[in-house]
């Protein structure tokens, strides 16, 4: 395993543990993240900045009672990574239950992400929330 796949796991660990601190460790200071351009769903549009990105992930504990992101599959081609995963959660207001499949783009260096890009399923998204 590369030093990226080994920061991006930990991420994912820390992620789903509430662990912000060490998930922002293994963001790049100028991080840019794009996620569907889909009102209403959390990390919508552009982030932009470390600062903006955990603003824009913490939004989802707010939408979500329960919230977790399991990496099925890192697919490393040099500092890109894939990852194929499933979002499982239980929205906050309505008691809603997901369970999605997702893909990650992620574009690092050094152990640090630099561009990531997120696909779900928005509508299935939209009808929990």
């Amino acid at each position: 395993m590369s030093e990226n796949s080994d920061a991006l796991k930990r991420g994912y660990e820390a992620f789903n543990a509430g662990d912000i601190d060490t998930v922002s460790e293994i963001f790049a200071d100028d991080i840019s993240w794009e996620g569907p351009n889909t009102s209403g769903v959390p990390m919508s549009g552009l982030n932009e900045g470390k600062e903006g990105v955990l603003q824009a992930l913490g939004h989802i504990g707010q939408l979500f009672q329960t919230f977790r992101v399991s990496p099925d599959e890192m697919i490393e081609q040099g500092d890109t990574i894939v990852v194929l995963s499933h979002i499982e959660g239980t929205t906050a207001t309505s008691g809603n239950e997901i369970k999605l499949p997702g893909v990650e783009v992620w574009r690092m260096s050094d152990g640090k992400a630099r561009r990531v890009q997120s696909l779900v399923d928005t509508a299935e998204l939209k009808a929990a929330l």
